[in-house]
């Protein structure tokens, strides 16, 4: 008991947060959802058809790599039903393919970026030349749906878990009971497989992934009628994907504003 009357309880620990993420994880693996129908060809084209569109430099293509990677890793937290987690990583992988595209527009800041942490000067001159807004700035004008889709997801991740905010924390946090004397307050990290909480994070992971992937195959000079019609059937597949969920999803939304 703390000075306050506050008595913090935390059950469990690290084995059963990891057996309760892994037994949402396996639940969801093992379902038809189309939603984890989705995920799985966002990872393959990922892993195979992005590249056949566009074929950056090393420094570039690292960073779409990183993007590639941190999409992985926030479909494995919204697979564990760890919403809130989602976000941070998601948003990050957005920056990274944003920052390749702009290196593919101007080759000559893959040098400013890579000196980064030479000196306090260096520093400077990449946070100067590298900020979302401009990287993203070809999209405006070559695809403003998945600019705009971009923007709305980068500032929206802030709202759900990217940031320590208001709504980002107490999002989770519940009143179970209370008396006279006494508040009993839960604050919840993981979610079961149905909850849409949960489906908020698998939508967003789609949302987030066919931003990144638009970014990174857009920034080739030269954008084919193949690579359009590559992006309309994922655009299309995320759409039939998350349908059923919209409703449930705007209303949780609108109760939380």
């Amino acid at each position: 008991m703390t000075d306050d009357g506050v008595r913090v309880v935390i059950e469990g620990g690290i084995e059963s947060y990891m057996a309760a993420a892994d037994e949402t994880t396996a639940e969801l693996l093992a379902s038809h959802d189309p939603i984890v129908a989705a995920l799985r060809e966002y990872d393959t084209y990922f892993r195979e058809g992005l590249w056949r569109q566009y074929q950056p430099s090393a420094v570039p293509l690292m960073l779409c790599m990183n993007a590639y990677q941190l999409f992985l890793a926030s479909s494995r937290m919204a697979l564990s039903g760890h919403c809130a987690a989602v976000f941070p990583l998601l948003r990050t992988a957005l920056e990274s393919a944003a920052y390749a595209s702009l290196m593919t527009q101007k080759p000559e800041l893959q040098e400013v970026w890579t000196r980064r942490h030479h000196g306090e000067a260096e520093k400077k001159a990449c946070r100067k030349a590298f900020t979302f807004e401009k990287a993203i700035g070809v999209l405006k004008d070559r695809a403003p749906d998945i600019h705009a889709l971009a923007v709305l997801g980068y500032e929206g991740a802030i709202d759900y878990g990217a940031h320590p905010n208001v709504k980002g924390v107490f999002g989770h946090v519940s009143i179970d009971d209370q008396d006279d004397d006494f508040f009993a307050v839960s604050h919840t990290s993981l979610y079961g497989a149905t909850h849409i909480d949960t489906i908020r994070g698998l939508c967003s992971c789609l949302d987030f992934g066919f931003a990144i992937i638009g970014i990174i195959a857009l920034s080739s000079h030269e954008i084919s009628d193949i690579l359009l019609a590559d992006l309309s059937h994922l655009n299309e597949a995320k759409n039939a994907a998350t349908e059923r969920y919209e409703p449930a999803a705007d209303a949780v939304a609108e109760n939380h504003v």
